[in-house]
């Protein structure tokens, strides 16, 4: 919700260039999924799995998966690093990790529990 009357830089006109006023008490969202999937941003391909993509890509407030700013998340840098610490703990124990699912991986976005699983073999280093 806007607390005052404010103008965004861009996001307004036909072309998403102009500058956009945004009247006080306006409530303002944006779709992190669809965010996240920008052609413009990320390629044609930008629906596709492809983990090299963020090699050589730095962005910046185009991709939030822990939001921003003031309102960023507390528990990014606890996640981020819990996540780092158990990719490097199972590339340590495990020299292979094979895919088991008769079916390939669809991707299933949701808030709590989906039922799906990912079965996979892990051969000990």
């Amino acid at each position: 919700m806007s607390i005052t009357d404010t103008v965004l830089p861009r996001g307004g006109g036909t072309d998403g260039t102009s500058p956009l006023f945004i009247p006080a008490k306006t409530s303002v969202g944006w779709n992190l999924f669809a965010m996240h999937r920008r052609e413009d941003l990320f390629g044609k391909d930008a629906e596709d799995f492809r983990p090299e993509r963020w090699e050589k890509l730095r962005p910046g407030w185009e991709y939030l998966p822990f939001n921003g700013g003031p309102r960023i998340c507390i528990g990014q840098q606890f996640a981020l690093t819990e996540a780092s610490y158990t990719t490097i703990r199972l590339m340590q124990e495990y020299k292979d990790i094979e895919s088991r699912d008769p079916k390939p991986w669809t991707e299933c976005i949701t808030i709590t529990a989906s039922g799906q699983a990912t079965k996979v073999s892990l051969t000990p280093a």
